[in-house]
């Protein structure tokens, strides 16, 4: 068997629940896309939002990655950024550039601090490291997303 270094492993698992999440969002039809669930009263997110969503903060996160050092969060910017690339094109090129792009920085990133401390800004400075960040924000938000774009389909009756 042969030897898989944790960074290359955190980095594989990425790159499969991104690629997960876009396939799941590029076989909707245009007209549900945007479309919101709503239940006793409360619109849901629709599938295009969670799409850009997990795009924005594994472009954002791979700078970390890259730098190893937590750059801030600027949710004014977020709302920017997502804004601009709300259609389904945009949000699906975007999602598969910035699984790759944080995939590449994961990969990239020495085995030997993967453990290191950092702190998770998206959650008010919580203490962390590089690796369960990448677990616990990454890996566990675009699999969670990924479910939710599932669910709504079938909601519309898409059960394949």
């Amino acid at each position: 068997m042969s030897a898989l270094s944790l960074p290359q492993f955190l980095a594989n698992k990425i790159r499969n629940a991104g690629t997960a999440l876009h396939d799941a969002v590029a076989k909707m039809p245009e007209d549900r896309i945007a479309w919101r669930p709503e239940t006793e009263g409360n619109k849901g997110r629709d599938a295009l939002d969670q799409a850009l969503e997990c795009a924005y903060l594994n472009e954002w996160v791979a700078k970390g990655y890259r730098t190893g050092q937590m750059p801030a969060i600027s949710w004014d910017e977020y709302k920017v950024a997502t804004d601009a690339k709300r259609n389904k094109a945009a949000a699906l090129a975007w999602l598969k550039s910035s699984t790759d792009d944080l995939a590449a920085a994961i990969a990239a990133f020495p085995a030997d601090k993967i453990g290191d401390a950092t702190t998770d800004p998206v959650h008010a400075g919580r203490a962390t490291t590089w690796a369960d960040f990448a677990i616990d924000l990454f890996y566990w938000n675009t699999v969670y997303h990924e479910g939710q774009v599932n669910y709504i389909q079938v909601l519309y009756g898409d059960t394949d």
